[in-house]
């Protein structure tokens, strides 16, 4: 249908004090048969990832309030894995995604067992908090389930990169952001590590979180 503008907290150097509210709201589930207008959420999903260099988007970072978000689906080379998070965190979108055909839909998303003694340190970017980057905590292995578009319930194993976009993109469909738990995180970091945007994302990190409380 449509290739859709990213939500984002801060642009142009400025905390977006409506986006934030907007992102932090928690989504509503799907219901089925699907109507015509989640199958319009799931083309505008499809049609951005498809051009936005990502790895996934959840529905409400292009301003629908339901729970589905676009990830990929494979990940042959866990290598590919840091590449793929700093064009995420990029200033900027870069409008291409070498994954353009790699997706898979996920309606109504959860997670049903996660294995505690699996938890990594990794890094994570996000295409709503354009230039900031973070390494933070989150669990290797994990038991899933969601609906696909027909309404069949799917039940699945993630493990690795794959594990790590889940549960980040369940982070969006729940309201919170990767910047959020801050016992999880070890680090923040800018995507292009200079002076300048140090100061820059640390200044608005402060004012994001002084909007959060």
């Amino acid at each position: 249908m449509a290739i859709k503008k990213i939500v984002k907290i801060w642009d142009d150097e400025k905390i977006l004090g409506e986006n934030i509210n907007f992102l932090k709201t928690k989504t509503k589930p799907v219901t089925f048969p699907a109507s015509d207008y989640i199958k319009n959420i799931i083309q505008d999903l499809i049609d951005t990832y498809q051009k936005i260099s990502c790895a996934g988007i959840a529905a409400n970072q292009i301003g629908y309030e339901y729970q589905i978000f676009i990830g990929m689906k494979t990940l042959d080379d866990e290598t590919e894995s840091e590449e793929i998070e700093k064009l995420e965190a990029a200033q900027t979108p870069i409008l291409k995604n070498p994954y353009a055909d790699n997706y898979e839909i996920y309606i109504n998303p959860q997670i049903d067992k996660c294995d505690k003694k699996s938890i990594k340190l990794d890094e994570e970017g996000c295409l709503s908090i354009p230039g900031l980057m973070v390494e933070r905590d989150r669990y290797d292995k994990i038991k899933v389930r969601y609906y696909n578009i027909e309404g069949n319930v799917v039940k699945t194993k993630l493990t690795g990169f794959l594990s790590k976009l889940f549960q980040h993109e369940l982070d969006h469909l729940n309201g919170n952001l990767m910047i959020d738990d801050l016992s999880t995180i070890e680090k923040l970091y800018p995507a292009e590590p200079t002076e300048k945007n140090a100061k820059l994302y640390g200044e608005l990190f402060s004012q994001y979180q002084k909007f959060d409380n």
